[in-house]
């Protein structure tokens, strides 16, 4: 039987009653985050543009676009609500896999509600709970890291896990949504060249996700049929994007009794997780040590190899990056702005703030190592550092962070996501009266009690 079948039944027969408490708050602090990241993504590159051309095809109004307001048709207001989510690299990351988890789930969960009317808050919170279950394990199957593959799991198991979510939420059975994943199957893509040359694409390809997983679940309702084998199959997800290397015990053990929601890192930082440990140690130096920019003559950070093809490689273009894309992806960037101002923000992403010339300057010191340790112990996951600079003085700071604030060994809580989501409203396309802000954050907080999640967002709207 191929390992589609039990992840199915997963989305099928899994009940709200099912959840654990620690599931469904871990399920409320990721619905609450995304929707922030949404309305920050409203006003970022690509996103003004993406929603101008899906307003000029126009169609049937089915699902809003966020903060926007308009109604478009449902996978269309899933691209380009994925796409807003993942614009400013805000979104949570499920680290044993360094995927992307709720990016394209929230979205295409809240667009499906929608077409599907009257969708109450459990049902929706247990769909966006296996939906982020399930694209963790798919993730986390793989053997191959994305930076030797070049496939980006982040991507291409998004298309599976929306489509299982839409498929929920619309009352696909068993059948047609197996079917449904046959489906989502045939549209998978995503790869890493993308992260690598810092393109738009790397946003859009989330809302293709979404996109990709809402059309395999509309198709498949309507009687589309595609392969069932499309995990383990002769020509399966995992046989041609893994070459055969995966674990099937990571994909199936404990499902539907264990969640991997409740592992996920929420972020602190606009910018890619395998840069957040080096910042927080030179948030740490600089702290400590009060330096100058002038009293320093180099900062080296030492990660693993992933995190240095990612973040770090080529040094040239990283320490001078071109486009804000380049800049989310720059370990010398973010480590710069955070020696430099003592802290990293959603504005020091913008076209202005990457041609600072103080953090350029900063940043043209930044060289970055493979470390030998950190890649031994910590090849495969978001990437530890250890941050030594070097001072006119000849002496020298050093400091090591492997345990990161919002990551599952020190979460963040509901109170300190609500303020995240705060900031993100406060950057929004429309302005957000404080009361609709506060008003979404206590109907998150308590979304098992909603009759429609339709409240949520007409919400959004101003």
């Amino acid at each position: 039987m191929d390992a589609i079948v039990p992840i199915v039944e997963h989305f099928i027969e899994t009940d709200y009653n099912d959840l654990t408490p620690e599931v469904v708050l871990a399920t409320k602090k990721s619905i609450l985050d995304t929707l922030g990241c949404c309305l920050a993504g409203t006003v970022a590159a690509a996103s003004p543009e993406l929603v101008s051309q899906v307003l000029h095809w126009g169609g049937r109004e089915e699902s809003t676009i966020i903060n926007y307001g308009q109604k478009v048709p449902a996978p269309l207001a899933a691209l380009v609500n994925g796409t807003m989510a993942r614009a400013l690299d805000f979104d949570d990351v499920y680290e044993p896999a360094t995927v992307h988890a709720s990016a394209s789930i929230v979205p295409v969960a809240f667009a499906a509600a929608e077409l599907a009317g009257g969708i109450d808050g459990k049902e929706l919170l247990t769909a966006v709970a296996v939906g982020i279950d399930v694209i963790c394990r798919m993730a986390a199957a793989n053997r191959i890291p994305p930076g030797v593959s070049g496939m980006n799991a982040t991507f291409q198991c998004a298309y599976f896990a929306c489509a299982g979510v839409a498929g929920r939420l619309l009352g696909l059975t068993k059948h047609e949504l197996i079917h449904a994943m046959g489906l989502a199957y045939t549209q998978t893509a995503g790869n890493s060249q993308n992260l690598l040359e810092g393109t738009l694409a790397v946003r859009l390809n989330q809302g293709l996700a979404a996109h990709g997983g809402m059309l395999s679940a509309v198709f498949a309702k309507i009687g589309l049929t595609a392969a069932q084998e499309v995990l383990e199959g002769k020509f399966g997800y995992y046989p041609v994007y893994q070459r055969g290397e995966y674990d099937r015990y990571k994909l199936l053990h404990g499902l539907r009794r264990r969640y991997e929601g409740v592992n996920l890192t929420l972020k602190l930082y606009p910018c890619c997780m395998h840069t957040h440990a080096a910042v927080d140690a030179m948030l740490r130096l600089k702290a400590e040590s009060n330096l100058a920019i002038d009293d320093v003559t180099k900062i080296t950070v030492g990660v693993n190899q992933q995190a240095f093809n990612f973040v770090c490689f080529p040094l040239d273009k990283t320490q001078a990056p071109q486009t804000v894309s380049e800049a989310q992806f720059s370990l010398p960037y973010a480590v710069a702005v955070a020696f430099t101002k003592g802290t990293i923000t959603l504005d020091d992403f913008t076209e202005d703030a990457i041609r600072n010339p103080t953090i350029l300057k900063v940043a043209r010191k930044v060289e970055c190592e493979v470390d030998s340790e950190l890649e031994t112990k910590a090849g495969s996951e978001v990437t530890p550092a250890i941050v030594s600079i070097a001072k006119k003085d000849g002496k020298q700071l050093r400091t090591r962070v492997c345990k990161r604030k919002g990551s599952p060994m020190d979460p963040l809580s509901y109170e300190e996501v609500a303020e995240k989501f705060q900031k993100c409203a406060n950057s929004a396309y429309k302005h957000l009266p404080q009361a609709h802000v506060q008003n979404l954050v206590n109907c998150i907080k308590q979304i098992e009690s909603l009759t429609d999640v339709c409240e949520v967002i007409k919400l959004l709207q101003p």
